[in-house]
């Protein structure tokens, strides 16, 4: 799970490249490619967070729903999902900002402009000189990391209201500050 992180973006384009082309000729350069892709990159993120998280929690939880009448699917359903859930909103975000601003792997498995992506577009407008529909989109761009910003920031100051912090304000701010570095 660890080699997506730790391998640079290249090496991984690249790979993903040969595999496609040279092993996998059922699957096509264009969208399918790039998706598979992207969910190889990113799913060492979801893991890592969500395991994580998961060590928190530990089993002692779970056990004491299946000791007090739940049955398995109910103990993960309703004792597991809501604990887990700061953490799949935290991979989805994370995973969200390293899939749109991520270049190297959608060009690698790019095959035209069918299937050209965000970074693929601005890449290749940006040669000809700024425009202003580049302009527009780097804003959209912008504007939706600061929606998805304040959407978590919200979540999570409610999450913490209905716990019972005072303080939730704060907390918040810090737990996206926290997001925001990795």
């Amino acid at each position: 799970m660890l080699i997506p992180l730790v391998t640079p973006e290249l090496v991984i384009g690249t790979s993903l490249f040969l595999v496609f082309t040279q092993l996998f000729d059922a699957i096509s350069l264009g969208r399918p490619a790039q998706l598979i892709g992207h969910v190889t990159l990113s799913l060492s993120y979801v893991v890592i967070i969500t395991r994580s998280r998961l060590l928190t929690i530990g089993p002692d939880l779970e056990l004491a729903a299946r000791d007090l009448g739940a049955t398995p699917l109910q103990a993960v359903r309703l004792v597991l999902v809501p604990l887990l859930a700061p953490a799949i909103i935290a991979s989805a975000v994370i995973v969200f900002a390293t899939s749109i601003d991520d270049f190297v792997v959608s060009s690698f498995l790019s095959n035209g402009a069918g299937s050209e992506t965000v970074p693929v577009k601005l890449y290749g407008s940006i040669r000809g000189g700024a425009t202003p529909a580049l302009n527009a989109l780097a804003t959209c761009t912008l504007v939706a990391t600061i929606g998805a910003l304040i959407v978590i920031y919200t979540v999570i100051r409610n999450v913490r209201r209905r716990s019972g912090d005072e303080d939730a304000s704060t907390t918040a701010l810090r737990t996206v500050a926290d997001f925001e570095v990795l």
